[in-house]
């Protein structure tokens, strides 16, 4: 436990923020050490922003990669913060810091599990083990899909340990099989040279005016987007997705005093907020910003203004075409001034079949961990570029880790519970145990299950 907690100070510590291409080279060079430390050959790649980390080891019938990140979201607003961001700071049974749950922690503790299952299991390798660390997690992963075509050409995966999981506020762990898209676009629009006297606001338009009339265009009050076509596309959740998701494992409120969050969205109740996380889509409305935003008063019609929009998106609606329906939306109601600057769109939403053995591995062992019942999950509600690894190396992808339902992810104050992350340690060994007993033929390796679908569309 010393030795994770080391680990995991010192990578703290690198405020390798991708957003400002900040420490992103010493951070992977960090991320090495560790790997090479751990008994992996490992390789550093280049990224379009930040390098890949890249450590493998082993041979056999089965090949499991796990994923994280190094990077991390800014820090700002800094005078939140209760202690420094980017250092390890301990109170209350926590650890708070900048990346200590996403994703440094999740990295951590599965690497010291991996010591641990190393020296209890120091023969052979039945398995092979690839090891990929990115250093653009937090900007979309845009290098992510060229890389894995480049450096993994021709490669099968049977399953990918995703960057994250989840535990719910009664220490119960969440195993995620999927996750969903995002597509994160600015709308801008300049009405003048300069910013105008507010009288002249008799005669000329105002941008902020019209930026929040084409925003509020896009959706209703119960959330619902109303461009059309969003919805054409999605994949109707099968029977299995859907009875997972049909009993919240945690209840509303616990969800609400958890968050902080004050207002539902209409239509929103204790019985089906977790098929919307589940299922559902959404739009939101990131930043609005333009004209005179200082004390006082200054009467002026601005210039110009702009906001920033994400989409979250479910199987299988493509985030390209999601662009160009949000266009043609714009246009048709009149905002065809209105510039759209696409930021992402990269990013797909994927679903993993529930029934994989490493889910039903992964459940024994957590439940023992834990003491606690598993949730298992069909997708999460957040999103990452995990369709690269499903569309190109034919993995699974199980989410399972340690971030908790009060863990401020991307917020001031980001923490992780420490004894969560003991805990995860020790699964993390016994997990590399329940591979290499499948690939020794200890225990049998069942046929790949495929998650039933159907091809209705979601009304």
């Amino acid at each position: 436990m010393l030795r994770a907690a080391t680990d995991l100070r010192r990578l703290v510590a690198i405020p390798s923020v991708s957003a400002r291409a900040q420490n992103l080279p010493e951070c992977a060079e960090a991320v090495r050490d560790l790997l090479d430390g751990a008994g992996f050959q490992t390789e550093i790649h280049p990224g379009g922003i930040g390098p890949f980390v890249v450590g493998e080891i082993g041979e056999g019938p089965l090949s499991v990669m796990v994923y994280n990140h190094y990077d991390v979201q800014p820090e700002d607003p800094l005078p939140l913060w209760d202690s420094p961001p980017f250092e390890l700071s301990e109170r209350g049974g926590r650890w708070y810091g900048r990346g200590v749950a996403d994703d440094k922690g999740e990295f951590v503790s599965r690497l010291e599990g991996w010591r641990l299952f190393r020296e209890r299991y120091p023969e052979p390798l039945p398995f092979k083990l690839i090891w990929l660390v990115d250093g653009e997690e937090e900007i979309g992963s845009p290098s992510l899909e060229a890389f894995l075509k480049a450096r993994f050409q021709d490669e099968k995966v049977d399953v990918c340990w995703w960057e994250y999981g989840e535990i719910d506020s009664s220490g119960r762990p969440i195993i995620l099989c999927g996750f969903k898209g995002v597509m994160a676009v600015e709308l801008r629009c300049r009405t003048a040279t300069a910013d105008l006297h507010s009288s002249l606001g008799v005669i000329f338009d105002n941008p902020l005016w019209r930026l929040a009339a084409a925003t509020a265009s896009l959706r209703d009050n119960a959330g619902r987007v109303l461009i059309d076509g969003f919805y054409d596309a999605i994949r109707h959740p099968a029977q299995e997705e859907r009875r997972l998701a049909g009993t919240p494992p945690f209840s509303f409120r616990s969800l609400v005093q958890a968050t902080g969050g004050q207002r539902v969205l209409q239509g929103i109740d204790e019985e089906n907020f977790y098929t919307a996380l589940n299922f559902s889509p959404c739009m939101n409305v990131n930043g609005f910003s333009g004209g005179y935003t200082g004390e006082g008063a200054k009467t002026v019609v601005p210039a110009q203004g702009l906001v920033k929009v994400d989409f979250r998106l479910v199987p299988d609606q493509d985030p390209q075409q999601i662009v160009g329906l949000l266009r043609a939306h714009l246009d048709r109601h009149g905002f065809d001034d209105v510039e759209l600057i696409v930021h992402d769109a990269n990013v797909k939403p994927i679903r993993s079949s529930t029934n994989h053995w490493f889910i039903q591995d992964a459940k024994t062992i957590l439940e023992e961990h834990f003491g606690q019942p598993v949730i298992v999950q069909p997708s999460s509600p957040a999103s990452g570029t995990a369709h690269p690894f499903v569309e190109q190396l034919g993995a699974s992808i199980v989410g399972i880790g340690i971030t908790h339902h009060g863990a401020m992810l991307h917020s001031p104050n980001e923490n992780i519970i420490i004894s969560q992350f003991e805990a995860m340690i020790e699964c993390s060994a016994a997990l590399f145990q329940t591979i290499a007993e499948r690939a020794a033929g200890q225990r049998p390796i069942p046929a790949a299950s495929s998650v039933e679908s159907s091809n209705e569309v979601t009304p």
